[in-house]
C-alpha cells in the first residue's frame, strides 16, 4: 500500500510540475514580459533508488544528501516529498542585483572662490585624494532573467550615470544647480557560465569594457568602453580568454571635411583581446592584453569636396603581473606598448599595496613612467612623463581615520616643440575621514581634506603645464594668477562603492 501511495504522490508531483510549466509557457505567449524558464530536476525513480526523506534538524550526512525514507514514514512525509519534487521544476522568476559607485564633494580655495584642482596637462593622471573637482554617480542594476538547467544564466545590465566637473557650464535651461542630468552609461545583454563557451560569457550592447584601474591616482591602465559584442572569460588552458569587436557609430571622429560633415563613409573600430588568470607562482597571476585599432572607409559619393582619409591603424600589447599577500597587500607590475605609423607609446607601472596593524593601516605606492613619440608637422615629438607617490591611511579610533597623500609628477617635454621646459608638480593632501569599517578600503567614507600644490616655472607657461587644462586651467589661473607657483584648497568629499 505504501508503495502505491508513493507512486501516486510522485505522479501528482509530475502533474503539478507539468501544469506549472505549461501555465508559464501559455502566459508568455500572450504576455510581453520575459518568459520564465523552469529549472528542471528529474524526479527520483522509485524502482532504482529509494525516495529521499524530508530533513529536519541536523543531518548526520553531508549537506544536501538525504537518507532513504524509513519504513515508518508517514503520509505527511510523502506529501512533503511530492511538494519538494514539484518545487524543483516550478519556473523561477527574474532576480535583480544592485551595485555601483558614487563620489561627490564641495570645496573652496584659500584665495576665495571655488576649489580648483592641480594637474599637468602632459600627464596621464593626477594624485586624486583631495584633488577631484568632479562628481560621479553610477548605480548599476543587473537583472538575471533566465536560468537554465545547464547552469547558464542570461540577463541585462543597466547603468544610468552622471559625470560632471565643477567647470561644466550651466546650460540654457539654468537647471544644473538643482537637477541631476543623467544618461545611460551601460546597457547590454549577456549570457554567462555557458558550457559550450568553456563556461564563459557572451555579451552585446554598450558597456564599460576592458577596464584595468589603479585607485590612488584614479588611472585606467586599460580602458576600452564602447558599443560592441564579444566572448568573455572562457576557460581555455590555464587562463581565461576574451575577445570583442567594439565600435561607436556615433563617434565624433566621424565628422570630417571643412566645414565638418557627419559621414557614413568612416567607421573606426577596435578589436580587443585578453588572456588573464594565468598562474605563475603561489598567489601570482599573469594577464596578457592585446588590441588593434583600425577603420573601414569608403568614398563619399554625395558631398562634394569631402575626402575620407583613412586614419592610422595601431596595435597594442601589454602584460600585467600581480602577486597577492605581499606585505599584507598585493603587487602589480605592468608594461605596455602601442605602435602605429605615426605613434609609439611605452609604459611601465609598479604598484605596491601594503596592510599593517592587523589591516587597520594601509599604504599604497605607485611609480610610473611613460615614453610617447608622435609625428607633428612631419617631425617626431616626444612627451615623456614620470610619476611617483603614495597614500597612507590609518585608523585613529572607531570609524575615524587619518590620510596623507604626497605625489610628484614631471613631464619631460620635447625641447623643440615645447621650449618652455619640463613642467613639474608636487601635490600633498591631509585628510580626516569617517569610514564604515576598520580598513582603508571600507566604504562609504566621508573626508575633510586640505590640499596644496607646488609647480615650477615651466608649468606656468607650457601647454603641458597646470594652466593648460581647458576650463580647469583657466579657472586655476583666474584664482591664483599666471605668476603663481603654488595654491591650496579645502573641502569635504564622500565616496562609496557597493
Amino acid at each position: 500500500m505504501r508503495s502505491n501511495r508513493l507512486s501516486g504522490y510522485l505522479a501528482m508531483a509530475a502533474i503539478i510540475a507539468t501544469a506549472s510549466t505549461a501555465g508559464a509557457q501559455g502566459a508568455a505567449v500572450g504576455n510581453p514580459e520575459p518568459e520564465k524558464v523552469a529549472q528542471a530536476t528529474p524526479p527520483t525513480d522509485p524502482t532504482t533508488e529509494p525516495p529521499p526523506s524530508p530533513m529536519t534538524g541536523d543531518s548526520p550526512t553531508a549537506p544536501g544528501v538525504r537518507e532513504p525514507a524509513p519504513a515508518s514514514s508517514s503520509d505527511e512525509a510523502m506529501r512533503k516529498i511530492a511538494a519538494e519534487e514539484a518545487a524543483k521544476v516550478k519556473p523561477h522568476g527574474p532576480s535583480l542585483e544592485f551595485a555601483g559607485y558614487a563620489r561627490a564633494g564641495v570645496g573652496l580655495n584659500v584665495k576665495g572662490g571655488k576649489q580648483v584642482c592641480f594637474g599637468l596637462a602632459g600627464a596621464d593622471a593626477k594624485w586624486r585624494l583631495g584633488n577631484e573637482c568632479d562628481y560621479v554617480i553610477e548605480p548599476q542594476f543587473t537583472g538575471r532573467l533566465v536560468s537554465l538547467p545547464d547552469k547558464s544564466s542570461w540577463g541585462v545590465v543597466v547603468m544610468p550615470g552622471l559625470y560632471r566637473t565643477y567647470e561644466d557650464p550651466n546650460g540654457a535651461d539654468r537647471t544644473f544647480y538643482t537637477n541631476i542630468p543623467a544618461e545611460f552609461r551601460q546597457i547590454y545583454f549577456f549570457g554567462e557560465n555557458i558550457p559550450q563557451l568553456a563556461n564563459g560569457r557572451v555579451w552585446g550592447g554598450r558597456r564599460y569594457y576592458d577596464r584595468l584601474h589603479i585607485d590612488p591616482n584614479d588611472q585606467f591602465l586599460e580602458i576600452h568602453d564602447s558599443d560592441g559584442a564579444g566572448l568573455e572569460d572562457m576557460q581555455l588552458g590555464p587562463g581565461k580568454a576574451s575577445i570583442a569587436f567594439l565600435m561607436n557609430p556615433n563617434s565624433e571622429a566621424s565628422r570630417v571635411g571643412t566645414p565638418p560633415v557627419s559621414t557614413a563613409n568612416l567607421a573606426p573600430y577596435t578589436i580587443s583581446a585578453r588572456y588573464t588568470g594565468i598562474p605563475t607562482m603561489p598567489e601570482g597571476e599573469l594577464q596578457i592584453w592585446a588590441g588593434f585599432d583600425g577603420s573601414s572607409t569608403s568614398t563619399d559619393k554625395k558631398d562634394a569636396g569631402v575626402v575620407i582619409a583613412k586614419p592610422d591603424s595601431t596595435v597594442r600589447i601589454a602584460a600585467y603581473h600581480t602577486i597577492g599577500k605581499i606585505l599584507g597587500g598585493s603587487n602589480l607590475i605592468g608594461a605596455k606598448m602601442e605602435y602605429g605609423d605615426n605613434h609609439l607609446l611605452l609604459r611601465g607601472t609598479v604598484q605596491e599595496g601594503m596592510l599593517f596593524n592587523n589591516g587597520h593601516t594601509g599604504v599604497d605606492a605607485i611609480v610610473e613612467f611613460r615614453y610617447a613619440k608622435d609625428k607633428m608637422g612631419g617631425n617626431d615629438v616626444t612627451n615623456n612623463w614620470f610619476s611617483i607617490g603614495a597614500r597612507f591611511d590609518t585608523q585613529i579610533s572607531g570609524p575615524f581615520r587619518f590620510l596623507f597623500e604626497p605625489g610628484f609628477d614631471r613631464v619631460f617635454a620635447d625641447s623643440t616643440a615645447f621650449p618652455q621646459g619640463d613642467p613639474q608638480l608636487i601635490k600633498a593632501t591631509v585628510a580626516l575621514a569617517a569610514n564604515a569599517g576598520d580598513g582603508p578600503g571600507a566604504r562609504p567614507t566621508v573626508r575633510v581634506f586640505y590640499t596644496h600644490g607646488f609647480w615650477n616655472d615651466a608649468a606656468k607657461t607650457s601647454p603641458l603645464g597646470v594652466f593648460a587644462h581647458g576650463q580647469s586651467g583657466n579657472r586655476l589661473e583666474q584664482v591664483y594668477g599666471a605668476n603663481a607657483d603654488n595654491g591650496g584648497s579645502f573641502g569635504i568629499q564622500a565616496e562609496a562603492w557597493w
